[in-house]
């Protein structure tokens, strides 16, 4: 079997829907449908985590199910500014450590790394503590994500790009929090990404 490692935060875990309605879950079926008995999803998503948490998780909730497909998808916690601070809950410089780290990792164990580019959101018009809205402060992980990429030539899947090329409404995509995917996203997202896998490695 191999192993498909979904890595991340709230957007992989899916805690707010039955285990079989989120979406690696629904990769895997898409995965037995076109090849039986070959891959195992692991979903390995911790709802508020960043890639510093997923970081400090990867020793044994990554690495014991390398080699395999690692799909790499971190950003929306990150860049986040409590109401009460002035500054992201991870930095950027060491957001983009973690992700660099993770793909050398991946590799230096036979596997092929993934990143995944973060699907778009709605508009929040809330301020943070350092004033901006959430859309702004994460904007610069968003776009780091797309710079390690092409500096370390990586394979990747663009869920935001997808859904602009598909004509997909954000407002359907997301949740009441605008930010979460809602059931009918994670049917979409497994199809991002199963697509995506074809191109890249299957």
């Amino acid at each position: 079997m191999i192993n498909i490692i979904c890595f991340g935060d709230s957007i992989t875990e899916g805690a707010e829907f039955p285990v079989n309605a989120r979406w690696p879950s629904l990769l895997q079926k898409k995965l037995d449908a076109a090849k039986p008995d070959v891959f195992e999803v692991h979903n390995r998503g911790v709802g508020g985590h960043t890639s510093a948490q997923g970081f400090d998780r990867f020793w044994s909730d990554v690495l014991p199910l390398l080699p395999g497909v690692l799909l790499i998808q971190f950003g929306f916690n990150d860049g986040n500014v409590k109401d009460f601070s002035i500054v992201p809950r991870v930095g950027l410089a060491e957001f983009e450590k973690n992700l660099k780290e993770f793909h050398r990792i991946a590799k230096d164990n036979d596997s092929v790394p993934v990143f995944i580019i973060n699907h778009i959101i709605g508009e929040l018009a809330a301020k943070q503590g350092n004033g901006k809205t959430y859309n702004e402060n994460i904007a610069p992980y968003n776009n780091a994500v797309r710079m390690i990429v092409n500096d370390l030539k990586a394979d990747f899947i663009d869920v935001s790009l997808q859904m602009s090329l598909q004509d997909i409404d954000t407002n359907d995509f997301v949740s009441r929090d605008k930010i979460h995917l809602s059931l009918e996203a994670n049917h979409i997202y497994a199809d991002i990404i199963f697509s995506g896998l074809n191109q890249i490695t299957l």
